[in-house]
This record gives structure tokens, sequence and C-alpha cells, in this order.
């Protein structure tokens, strides 16, 4: 059998070219499809990064967000990025993500909008995290990251194909069907 590819010449080999497309994109899904939820509202973004994502949902309209990020040396990046007006809206934390969702629901606090940004590869069970997460009361949560294809309850083991920054040699990967599971069992409608 013979595959014709009809991709232009050059344009994978350019990684930058890669991760620009796939933060387009992923900027049209995750905060363009759901402007209208994010105007006006509260964020948590788990798996906050150097606090880019905190500017997109930021320039969305949220009037905070909240990000945490497990890797301090991420979060100390956040000073070097270019203000661009909305930093007064933007709290980045280092913390463990887990703990800081309890002790934000501990301390009372309400979320309209949590986003899980590939936090849930390896995570602790995942009943514990979407009960904490239904204990900010959120109206919308948001997830993304790598998920094994099926609608079974797994949690599959997956090698990383190249060194990822903060990865061991094997994680564990939730299935679709495992985060439907959980956040069933937690009281969440899923859409």
């Amino acid at each position: 059998m013979t595959v014709q590819d009809q991709t232009p010449n050059g344009f994978f080999e350019s990684d930058i070219n890669m991760m620009a497309n796939r933060m387009q994109a992923r900027h049209a899904m995750l905060v363009d499809g759901f402007r209208h939820v994010i105007a006006d509202s509260t964020v948590l973004l788990l798996g906050a990064e150097d606090g880019r994502w905190c500017y997109s949902f930021a320039a969305a309209g949220a009037l905070q967000v909240v990000g945490v990020e497990p890797c301090s040396a991420l979060v100390e990046r956040f000073s070097r990025l270019p203000d661009i007006g909305l930093r007064e809206r933007i709290d980045l934390r280092s913390a463990d993500v887990l703990a800081e969702i309890i002790a934000e629901a501990h301390a009372g606090r309400r979320y309209d909008v949590v986003v899980l940004f590939d936090v849930l590869e390896g995570a602790a069970p995942l009943h514990d995290w979407f009960h904490a997460i239904m204990a900010l009361h959120p109206r919308l949560v948001i997830g993304d990251g790598l998920f094994a294809t099926t609608h079974d309850p797994i949690m599959a083991l997956e090698k990383p194909r190249r060194p990822i920054h903060g990865a061991t040699a094997t994680r564990l990967i939730p299935s679709h069907g495992a985060i439907a599971m959980a956040s069933r069992d937690a009281g969440f409608d899923l859409d």
C-alpha cells in the first residue's frame, strides 16, 4: 500500500511552528470556546506553568485568575513575561496542586471555572481530585492533557517518547472513561 503525504515540505520540521500551531489550537478550544463562561468569572488554573495561560484567561475577561504550578522554576519565569496590563488580576503560586485545591476549599473559596492542564497524569486517586474540585463549587471544569483514548475506566502506563520536564520514566495516564467515572461519582454533570 502506498501512502501519499500531502504535507508541505518543511512544515513539521520546525518545532517553533508546531508549538505555535498547538498553542493556537489549544487556545481556540480551551479559552475561546468558553469565553462566555470565563468572562466576569474567577478562574483557578491548575498546572499553570510560567503563567502565560493565566494571561490568556485574564484576557478572555476573567476577573481573577489564580494559577497553581508545582515547579517553582516555571513560576519564577512569570516575572519575566511582559506585563500587558492584566497582571493585577493574576495570582501565580508555586504549590502542590491537590494540596492547594484542598486548602482553597477549606478556606471557603469558590471558583467559577477550574482548569486542569496536564495535572491528572500519575495523579493521586482521581476521585480525590474531583471531590476536592467539587468543594470549590465551579460552574465549569476544563481539562486538557494526555489521556488514554478509551471509554473503559482504566489508568494506562505510558512511557514518554522524549524527556518531559518533571516526568518519570513511566507514568500513569487516565482514560476518558476513568475521568468520566470519577467526575460523575463526585457529582459533576458531563458535557
